[in-house]
């Protein structure tokens, strides 16, 4: 192989670890251009809340639509927990069909910031948190949502885990709970509290203390495992998910290196070969 090829593959493995692609497939776009976003506003976004519903997390969805939107694609980002594995980075279409895209994550302090093209103005994000102990009973944890964009209507569900008990919410002061919340979902027995927020800033937060009591380590739904009788001896799909972005992590940094030495090789042969053909 020569030098240009070793360069060529290098910045390939460099481009596959810099950034990502949510979903398993579809039309993604890269992050190079997408219409400004400093004036763009979220009409009506849903955050659903979920502890423990399929791995020892939090697995959370946002899901919303830009409004007066002028041209496209739309250049966004989101405010996520630091450290939560993305399962879905997408666009709607009018459709409904979802299109995944690339997306790239940066650390900003508590929060991850997930930057994104989306072809059309709804969207849909789902990740699920680092993990927290299932081995005691009482667990208590914060949710903080902080508003990337203005939000004319947030609605907030928060599931309560199945097999849980003394669950409570403690909602800041903007949050108007609805009347519906404490209602049992017809699918699968889960028991919602809904809460409503009218005219989110850019920038604002919003967080929702929850705790409860839960005997058990297992999740809600055992879609992730073998069996919800046999003992619980493996990692989770999500714990793997985060041990690979913590290799990719490392070999990105490693990357980075080895194409500044093979750059810096490059040069130096070209300067050889050149001080041969003046000799």
């Amino acid at each position: 192989m020569n030098t240009v090829s070793s360069i060529k593959a290098i910045a390939i493995v460099f481009f596959l670890v810099t950034f990502n692609s949510g979903c398993g497939g579809g039309a993604g776009n890269t992050l190079g251009g997408g219409a400004p976003t400093k004036d763009l506003s979220i009409g009506r976004m849903k955050v659903a809340i979920m502890p423990e519903y399929d791995d020892p997390s939090v697995l959370a969805i946002y899901d919303g639509k830009f409004e007066d939107v002028s041209s496209y694609p739309i250049k966004t980002s989101f405010l996520i927990p630091k450290g939560s594995v993305i399962s879905d980075a997408c666009s709607l279409s009018h459709e409904g069909r979802h299109f995944c895209q690339l997306y790239r994550t940066v650390n900003r302090g508590e929060h991850d910031e997930v930057s994104l093209l989306l072809p059309y103005p709804n969207f849909y994000l789902s990740f699920h948190t680092p993990r927290f102990d299932v081995k005691g009973e009482k667990k208590e944890f914060d949710y903080l949502i902080k508003a990337n964009h203005p939000v004319k209507i947030m609605e907030v569900d928060i599931q309560q885990p199945l097999r849980s008990t003394a669950f409570n919410i403690f909602s800041p002061g903007s949050a108007a709970q609805s009347e519906k919340s404490g209602t049992i979902s017809v699918i699968k027995g889960f028991n919602h509290f809904t809460y409503k927020l009218e005219g989110v800033s850019k920038g604002q937060e919003s967080a929702f203390k929850i705790n409860y009591i839960k005997s058990d380590p297992k999740p809600s739904v055992d879609i992730k495992y073998t069996s919800m009788e046999s003992p619980q001896t493996q990692s989770t799909p999500y714990e793997t998910q985060r041990n690979i972005k913590a290799i990719i992590y490392i070999l990105f940094g490693t990357g980075v290196f080895a194409i500044m030495a093979v750059v810096a090789w490059f040069f130096r042969s070209r300067k050889k070969s050149g001080a041969k053909r003046h000799e």
